[in-house]
Parts: structure tokens; sequence; C-alpha cells
């Protein structure tokens, strides 16, 4: 146990080391902008989806269904398949709208729906609220259990570490007015904080498993025998809802979390980065869950089931491992403060931007207490985090708070079919939203919450035993009569719910034209066809003076910022609106300018205010208006043309259009259908020939296992024999010292025999090794092709040992000449195949029966190129062979065993894979020599000049075909 002094003085250490990291990282270097930018620092962020509910709670999951804990990180890694498309959209509307939190991306899908932001920040703060309790309470009961339950002070640490983490969230994380503005200390923190608690994870798992214990097997096999029960119940399998039910809880739970929200998009650099965390986040996840089985096995077998959520940190301390302890909780502590941090800060944003701003705004529209936002934004933080604070403090055992993690989830999964809604289907409005929010979340807090806070204590319980006024099917646990695990039941009756509302409110609610118009112009930013009027008429005269426009919108931003903030702003917006140097502007430019400021400020206030505060500025005024109207009707009047006639036109040229496009459309797959036939037949026989190819490397592969096999029998089968013998003689020997019957002589006669066995099984065992070894390293090169270094006439002699079972067949010699030892870094595996199939062309197709041939491999080097000429004495090609001896299924013997693709093969993989060349010396009579040349360090430059050389080769041979 540590003292409360000395824990202290880890826990400000360790903060303090975020602190200078964080300060680095806001100091707008470059080096530093490089690394907050990265994709990996991206990635690690996003590990705040691991809180100390991960780090301590997994182990007690795990205890219980192992399995159904592994669907808590599954969910996220299933989410990947589908994130790209899914943040695609996302990032563009965040971009364009300046959204700041999930209540923010909601309003400005929704029309920007003031009503809707102020429920979703309501969901994500009684949702979530509870969660950082949980978060509290991992980090005191890690203090009391490092301190000691009895030790005095720890409840003041506590608090310390509580203020800590709220001053941290205010300096890192709401240093600015404006959220949509990047964090990149608070996100470099994050990426250290995610390192950290991994490597505390699987320090303990290995130590754990390899020290404590032989390893994982020996775990879990000591837990079956001593506490068989226990490891029945770890293996269990859960009913196919539940898991289901955690999987999209997990899945949405990763994106739409408030603190999950704020990093993926909010936090977001790059677009192209969630391409990244497809598959590196994944990989994340699964090291966090590789030993969290065999801690949860070993912590039952040491500590008993009673207390297996500090496991984590009660099996170092049990082997007196204070570093490792003083690691593992230093984990625990980064992971329950990443989440407090950033939940503090989108939570308190929400409740200024959706709840305390347009309480005033409607009551209070002049209030000078929009001067402090940012000051009330801090103020939240204090509040958010000191309700988790309080709800740990009274009600830190009950049994709510232990079940607060799946309820969350639940609670935020409400926001999901809104999302995919909003995303794709443009005919839902606000009021479904609003519908649908309202009903999943009343049926979550009726199914989960009331529940959670009966079992507690806190209200009578009678409703569960019966159900409400004896009425069984409104049971909260047992709805309509359904009988599922009560997270399951939840989650599935509040998206009946939720779903229900959103599509039935979508369809038979009444939209204003304006809500429309909102609805079109986001499906179109969605699809990427922002536009903004640039149809402007030049006909409308520039006569509206811009500067007392540009004094209403200074009074817009100063409400919320200082003089100087808002000079910024305001030529933000002009900037945008590409009205800088402008004195005039004509209404339309006006209109413009009146958008662009909402979406400016909107980052500042949230969409929903923002549309509200700028509305009641009467930027544009009545008049101006009218002006834009009866310009409008001048146009007409001077085309000749009525408003019905105009419609009739537009209405008759939309038809043209259509037609056109129909046409179009009908060519264009006409033309795409053939052209995917042709593309797919070229495909089949580019298939086929692939095919072919591997198929010939695999026989290849599989001829020599076979062969080596065979060869490996021997010196095997000459060792067994020994061993038998030996064996025998050493039953004999027995026998006769049993009797008493042992000579001298017959002892000396045994030691000589056991001399002979053991000098033969050696000796044989040494060639069987040799083989062996020669055999892995060829057929390991052939199947991983992989670049390393080797000596050419060393890896020569193996390749022809690997043979050495075909040749032994023939009566035909094979000699290796070098002048000096040559060492290059390309393809062993290729080279390998190359010579195979050289040499066993040579023995089929080279030599007339019964001839004794010569094989004569001559290896040399010069100015970086390895120089290989394989020659034998054969009969030799005609100029048939000659001008189709690379071409994929020429053969000279088509019935006796040969492919055509031998010399094909070699030629693909001189060139292609070596970036090689190959040429050719023969005639009738005198044999055929292969002249190969590839680069000695497959990185040497010259090898694009020869695969330009070989490309040029390729098309004279083509030429010469085709004459």
């Amino acid at each position: 146990m540590m003292s409360p002094t000395g824990l202290l003085l880890v826990i400000l250490g360790y903060v303090g080391i975020l602190y200078v990291i964080a300060t680095w990282a806001e100091s707008g270097s470059e080096r530093a902008k490089k690394l907050t930018t990265s994709a990996i620092v991206y990635t690690l962020s996003l590990a705040i989806y691991c809180t100390s509910w991960t780090f301590f709670g997994s182990v007690g999951i795990a205890t219980r269904s192992s399995i159904l804990m592994l669907s808590i990180y599954l969910g996220p890694t299933l989410l990947m398949l589908v994130i790209w498309p899914l943040m695609q959209r996302v990032l563009l509307i965040k971009q364009i709208y300046r959204v700041t939190s999930i209540a923010d991306f909601l309003s400005a899908r929704y029309n920007r729906s003031v009503f809707l932001a102020g429920l979703a920040a309501l969901v994500a703060m009684i949702g979530i609220v509870p969660y950082l309790a949980l978060q509290l309470k991992a980090i005191n009961t890690s203090i009391d259990l490092v301190l000691g339950a009895e030790t005095e002070g720890a409840g003041m640490t506590a608090w310390l570490v509580w203020l800590g983490v709220a001053l941290f969230t205010i300096v890192f994380g709401i240093r600015h007015l404006d959220p949509t503005e990047r964090h990149p200390g608070m996100m470099l923190a994050l990426a250290v904080e995610g390192i950290v608690k991994l490597l505390a994870m699987l320090s303990v798992g290995v130590f754990i498993c390899f020290f404590m214990f032989d390893s994982p097997l020996e775990i879990f096999r000591l837990l079956e025998t001593e506490m068989p029960d226990a490891a029945q119940q770890m293996v269990s399998k859960p009913e196919f809802m539940t898991w289901f039910s955690y999987l999209i809880l997990a899945g949405s739970a990763f994106m739409l979390l408030p603190r999950q929200f704020h990093v993926m998009v909010v936090e977001n650099p790059e677009p192209n980065h969630v391409k990244k965390i497809q598959w590196w986040l994944p990989i994340y996840l699964m090291l966090m869950t590789l030993f969290v089985t065999p801690i949860a096995a070993a912590g039952m077998l040491l500590l008993g089931p009673e207390t297996a959520d500090s496991y984590m940190l009660a099996i170092p301390m049990l082997a007196e491992q204070k570093a490792l302890t003083v690691f593992v909780f230093i984990g625990g502590f980064s992971a329950s403060m990443a989440m407090l941090m950033v939940s503090g800060m989108t939570l308190s944003t929400m409740f200024s931007n959706h709840l305390v701003l347009p309480i005033l705004q409607w009551f209070r529209p002049d209030s000078r207490l929009k001067k402090y936002l940012l000051q009330s934004r801090w103020l939240a933080v204090f509040i958010v985090l000191g309700a988790g604070q309080v709800f740990y403090l009274y009600l830190g055992e009950s049994y709510m708070l232990v079940n607060m993690g799946m309820l969350s989830f639940a609670a935020v999964l409400q926001f999901l079919p809104l999302v995919i809604a909003g995303l794709y289907w443009p005919q839902v409005t606000a009021k479904g939203a609003f519908a649908g929010l309202c009903a999943g979340f009343g049926i979550w807090a009726y199914c989960l919450l009331l529940p959670a806070i009966m079992k507690s204590g806190w209200l009578n319980a009678d409703i569960l035993i019966s159900g409400p006024f004896d009425i069984a099917w409104l049971h909260p646990e047992h709805l309509l009569g359904t009988d599922m695990h009560k997270i399951s039941h939840g989650a599935f009756w509040s998206m009946v719910a939720n779903i229900s509302a959103l599509v039935l409110g979508s369809l038979y609610s009444k939209v204003s034209g304006e809500e429309k118009r909102y609805n079109a112009e986001f499906m179109d930013v969605m699809a990427e066809r922002v536009a903004e009027d640039e149809a402007i008429m030049d006909a409308l005269p520039r006569n509206i003076d811009l500067a007392p426009k540009l004094g209403l919108l200074k009074g817009i931003f100063s409400q919320y910022l200082t003089p100087e903030f808002a000079d910024i702003k305001l030529a933000a917006c002009l900037a945008e609106a590409e009205l800088s140097e402008a004195e005039l502007i004509n209404v339309q430019e006006l209109a413009n300018l009146e958008r662009t400021t909402e979406r400016v400020l909107s980052g500042i206030t949230g969409a929903a205010v923002a549309h509200m505060v700028v509305l009641q500025s009467n930027i544009y005024s009545e008049q101006e208006s009218k002006t834009l109207e009866r310009y409008y009707g001048q146009l007409l009047a001077q085309l000749k043309i009525s408003p019905a006639q105009l419609r009739q036109q537009l209405n008759y040229s939309k038809e043209k259009e259509l037609l056109a496009q129909r046409y179009s459309e009908q060519m264009e797959g006409i033309v795409t259908e053939r052209t995917q036939e042709l593309q797919t037949t070229l495909e089949q026989l580019q298939k086929a020939q692939s095919q072919l190819v591997e198929t010939e490397k695999q026989a290849s592969l599989g001829k020599m296992v076979a062969g080596i096999a065979h060869e490996i029998n021997t010196p095997i089968g000459v060792c067994v024999t020994a061993a038998s013998h030996l064996h025998d003689e050493v039953v004999g020997l027995k026998k006769m010292f049993a009797a008493g019957e042992l000579s001298e002589e017959e002892f000396e006669g045994f030691m000589q025999t056991c001399t002979e066995a053991m000098d033969i099984i050696l000796k044989n065992n040494a060639r069987a090794s040799k083989l062996i070894q020669s055999f892995k390293r060829v057929a390991v090169d052939q199947s991983s092709e992989a670049i390393r270094e080797f000596k050419i006439e060393e890896y020569l002699d193996e390749i022809l040992m690997s043979l050495r079972p075909e040749l032994k067949k023939t009566i035909h010699q094979i000699q290796i000449k070098s002048s000096k030892v040559i060492t290059c870094n390309t393809y062993p595996g290729v080279l390998s195949q190359i010579m195979t199939n050289l040499i066993m062309n040579s023995i089929l197709h080279a030599f007339r029966p019964e001839q004794a041939g010569n094989i004569i491999i001559e290896l040399s080097a010069e100015n970086g190129w390895v120089v290989m000429d394989f020659s034998d004495d054969g009969i030799g090609l005609d100029e048939k062979g000659i001008k189709n001896l690379f071409d994929p299924f020429y053969t000279t013997k088509r019935n006796e065993g040969g492919s055509g693709l031998g010399a094909h093969l070699v030629y693909n993989l001189v060139t292609q894979k070596l970036k090689g060349k190959v040429e050719i010396e023969t005639s009738i009579g005198n044999g055929l020599c292969y002249h190969i040349r590839f680069p000695q360090n497959f990185d040497n430059k010259n090898a694009v000049n020869v695969l330009e050389a070989t490309e040029g080769d390729v098309e004279d041979r083509r030429k010469v075909d085709r004459d």
C-alpha cells in the first residue's frame, strides 16, 4: 500500500506530464501540428471509448461470460465496415454547418430545431451523467485499494482528482468560445492516455499469464479443475438477442456517445483518416481484450469471484509488484480521466448552447450574461462533473451504478434512428424526429432507468412484481409479455417506439415551406451539390449600404464575444461571402451574407440558437424582401410572360430535360452492359491464366515435398533401425544383470554396440537435418516471396539438394561455377522457382533418351548486376521453338507431361519480380543457354531502366509475332 501523499504525487506527476505534452501540442510548431493532425493520434484519441468500465469492468464481465464481454468490442469493429460512407456525409455537414456536438448535429439536420436540440442535450445528460459517476467510482475505488480502505485522506484525494480533471478540461478543452476549433493539446493528451492504458493492460496480462502462471492454458486448466462451475460460466453463451443487442449498443455508442462524436467528428483533422481507423482501431481493441479472459480466470483462482472488478489492481498487489501496481493504477486513471475530460467538455457545451442560451434568447434577449458564455461553460464543467461526483458519493454502491454502462449505451442508441434517417431519408421532418426521440427516450426511462432506480431502493418496487395497476403486459421488464435480458428488452422496445414515432410523425406531420426548402438544401449538401444561389441577377442594383449591415452583424457577435473577436468573426463572414472590399451590395448578396453569418455564429452558439438570433436581428428587412420580389416581377414583364406561362415553360423544359436524361441513361446502360461483358470475359481469361500459373508453381512445390519426404525417409529409417537394435541390446543387458550373469566381456561388447549405434544415429540425424534445413529454407522462400540477403551459390546448392529426389532418377550432371562469392538482396523464393523450372525443363526437353547430359550454371557479378548463364548441351531449339519459347502453353512434349508454362513462368518471374532481363542463345544440336541478368540489390535504381528495356523487348517480340 502507498501513502496518500505518495499516490497524490504520482497522480500530479502524471497529470503534469500530460500538461507539458498538451502545452507543446498547443505551441503551434510544425512538428507539433504534424503530429497532432496525424492518423495515429486520431486513432489513439478514439480509444477514449475504452473507459474504466473497459479497463476494470471488462474483467468482471468476463467472469460471467467472456463471449458477452467480447461483443462490447466487436460492435465497434463491425461498425468500421460501414463507417466511411457514414462519416463522409457527417464530416461534410460538420464542416458546412459548423457542428459542435451530437445535439447540434441533429438540430442542424432538422430545420435548426431548438426544441430537438434541447431534448437531445437532456437525453445525453440524463444518460451520461451517471456514467461519469461510474468513472469517478472507478478512480475512488482504485485509490482506496492502493491506499487501503481504512486510510484517512482517500476521500480528499478523490476530490482533488475531481478538481484536477475539471481544471484540465477547462484549460485544454474550453479555452476557446468556438468549440468547432480543434484542440490539439487535448487530442495529443488523449492519445498518450490511450497508449498508457493499453500498455498497462498488456503488462498486467503478461505478468499474470507468464510470470505468476506458466501460460494462459495453465490458468484455464487450473480453473476447470478447482472451480468447474466458474469455468463453465465463463464460457457460457448468451442468448442470440442479448448478443445481437450488445453488438448494436456498442457499435452505436462508439459513434454517438457525446465524447465519441466530439473526438470522431468535431476533432477530425482529415476525412481520409477515417479509412485508416477502419483497420487500426480493431487492432487496438483486440490488444485491449487480449488478456481479459486469462486475468478474469486468474482472479477467480487467487481472489475469488466477489471482487472481480478489482482484479486488475488486486492481483499485482497480491504479488507485491509495487511498480506494476502503480502502472496499472495510472492506466485505469487514464481511462477514467480521458472520458471525464471530453464528456465534461461536450456536455457543458450542450448545456450552454441548447438549454441556457435558448432560455436567455426567449426571455432576456438583451441579457449581459451572453457576454460570459465561455465562463458559463467553465461553470457547466464543474456542474456536470460535480453531478457525477455527488451521484457517486450518495449512490455509489447502488444497483443502478453497477449497470450504468449498458444503460448509457441504450440511452444514446435513441440518436441512431434520427441520424440514419437524417442522412438518407429526404422526407424525414423535425416533428417526426422530436416524436421519435421523445418516444424512444420515454420507453428507455420506463424499461431501464425506472427499474434500476427501484432496485436501488429509491422508489417502491411493487410494479416490478405484477406490473403497474396489476397489468402484467405493462411490466417494465416484460413489456407485452416479452421475456428477454433486461438490456436487450429495453433497447428493443425503445427502438420500436423511436422508429415508429419517427416514421409516422414524418409521414403525417404538416411541413412548412421553409422546412421543405431547408431539407432540400441539406440533402444537396450531403450529395456535395451545395449551391449558394450563384445565379445572382446582374440587373439588381447594388444600392444597399453595407456599413449599417456590418453594424448589425457586429452587434450579433458582440453579444457573445469581445469587440476584438467580434471583428475577427465579422471579417471571416465577409471573406466567405466575398464582400471584403464591397461598400454597396444588392439584396441577393445580402441574403448570402446573412446565411454566412448564421453558419459562423453556429460554431459558437449552435445551429438552432444561431438561426434564432439572426432571424430576430432583421438584417434582411421587409423592404428589401419586397424589392427583390419587385425585380422578379419586372423580369417577368420584360420577358412578356405571365407567372402561369413561366411555370408551364419550366415544366416543359423539365420534361424535355427528363426525356433527354432518360435516353442518355439508356444509351449509357447499353454501352456499360457491353463493356462489362467484355471486361468480364477478359477478367475470366486473366484469372484462368493466373490459376494455371499458380497451379504450376504449387505442383512444383508439391513434387519437392514428396521427393524430400522420400529422401529424408532413408536416414530416418536407419536411425530407427539402430535405435531398435540398441533397445534390444539394453533389454538383454538388463536381463543378464538381473540374473547375475553379466560378465566384463559382455559389458564391453555392449558398450561397443552402443558406440556404433550412436555413431550411426548421429550421422544419419545430421544428414536428415541438413536435408530438412535446405528444404525448409527453399519451401518457405517459395511460399512467402519475401526479400532477404543471401549468397547465391550456397542457395543454388540448397535448391539442388531439394531437387535431388528427381535428379537421382536421371544420369545428367549439374555444375555450378562461380569465380567469387556473390551476395545479393532480392527474392530468394523467386530465384528458386526460376532455377527449378529451368532444371526440370532441361531434364524433360533438352536431352535425347539415354543421353548423359550436362547442365552448367555460371555466376558472375558486374556493376551491381548478377549475371547467370544457365546452359545445357542438349538438342537445342529450331526457329519455331525460339520464337514461341516464352509463350504460355507452348511445349515440345504436349502428350508427355509438359504443361507449356515453365519457360513462360521463368520469363515473367525474371522480368516482373526480379526486374531483370532474360535472353536465349541456341541452335539445333548445340544446346540451349539462358542469359539472365537482374539487380544484385533489388532497390537498385537501374532496375527501372532494365524494366523499360524489358518492356521494349516484349513489344519487339509482339511485333515479330504479328509479322
